[in-house]
């Protein structure tokens, strides 16, 4: 939860370090589209934005870091145009774009990270709800699909009723979970058991997306109303699956160990499936992992 208020904080508060401005083609005021090619140089989105991106880096290890940061109360907020495959994911009211490039590596985006302005204040549960769904079948409508984590089980959302807790199956823990499952919507008292953390997985030709949403409750209504933080995190096939990997060398040899580590994923997957086909719970056998291209 600190995380979650710290992050309100800087917001809010238009905290920007200080940091050289990128050439870009206007400085106006107004509302700006901004063309963002995901998996694609770089230098084709900073080059063509109509707002700045401000550029740091550490030169020890040769990455650097993309930003456009505004205030929650600026009335003219960028809006994104975040291609993969040809085809756009348009997302309105950026708070805060960043981009992360690892130079020794690539010169593409295989990161970004997109926060959202929320609801104004005194906002509702329920209108949160309808907003962060809407934003869901945009992401639908843009060509990302459902994507199950490697660990977790294939349990639809039309199983909710009989899953009884928010954040596990069967008394273990699962990110990708039924009740947030993007092709169905959770009702109100479903949905207000979850949190802080709402969390959707899905995937694209390649790239990986974790909306994500944080959850403050009102001290004075707290089952009624609420702030919630947007976030949304893209993903290269090899950051996503570098993720969780600290150790330097491993880092270096994702690809010849990854096929052990999906091993160990599918074999925890399996063995919940398999308690949940017992408890009568139906499993999604229709689903399938997306392909990885490193191990092609």
């Amino acid at each position: 939860m600190k995380v979650f208020l710290l992050t309100i904080f800087f917001i809010l508060a238009g905290c920007n370090e200080s940091q050289s401005a990128l050439e870009h083609p206007s400085m106006t005021n107004q509302s700006q589209t901004i063309e963002v090619k995901f998996l694609a140089p770089l230098k084709n989105t900073t080059t063509t934005s109509p707002t700045p991106f401000t550029e740091s880096c550490l030169s020890q290890v040769d990455v650097c870091w993309y930003k456009i940061q505004k205030s929650a109360n600026d009335k003219n907020l960028p809006t994104l145009n975040v291609t993969v495959n040809e085809r756009a994911l348009t997302l309105e009211q950026a708070v805060n774009t960043s981009i992360v490039v690892d130079k020794k590596k690539s010169e593409n985006i295989e990161t970004l990270n997109v926060i959202l302005r929320g609801l104004p204040k005194g906002s509702t549960h329920e209108e949160y709800r309808e907003l962060i769904f809407n934003l869901v079948d945009k992401i639908k409508d843009a060509g990302w699909s459902h994507f199950f984590l490697p660990e977790d089980p294939r349990i639809s959302g039309s199983q909710a009723n009989k899953i009884n807790s928010p954040d596990s199956v069967l008394g273990q823990s699962v990110s990708s979970h039924p009740w947030l499952d993007p092709d169905y919507q959770v009702d109100l008292k479903r949905w207000l058991q979850i949190g802080p953390m709402y969390n959707w997985y899905f995937y694209n030709t390649g790239a990986y997306l974790h909306l994500k949403a944080w959850k403050q409750n009102d001290e004075e209504a707290p089952t009624a109303k609420a702030t919630y933080l947007i976030i949304l995190e893209f993903q290269s096939e090899k950051e996503f699956w570098l993720s969780g990997i600290t150790d330097e060398k491993e880092r270096s040899h994702w690809k010849e160990l990854l096929p052990k580590r999906l091993e160990g994923y599918h074999a925890a997957r399996l063995a919940l499936e398999e308690k949940a086909r017992a408890a009568g719970i139906d499993i999604d056998e229709t689903y399938q992992d997306p392909p990885i291209k490193a191990l092609e």
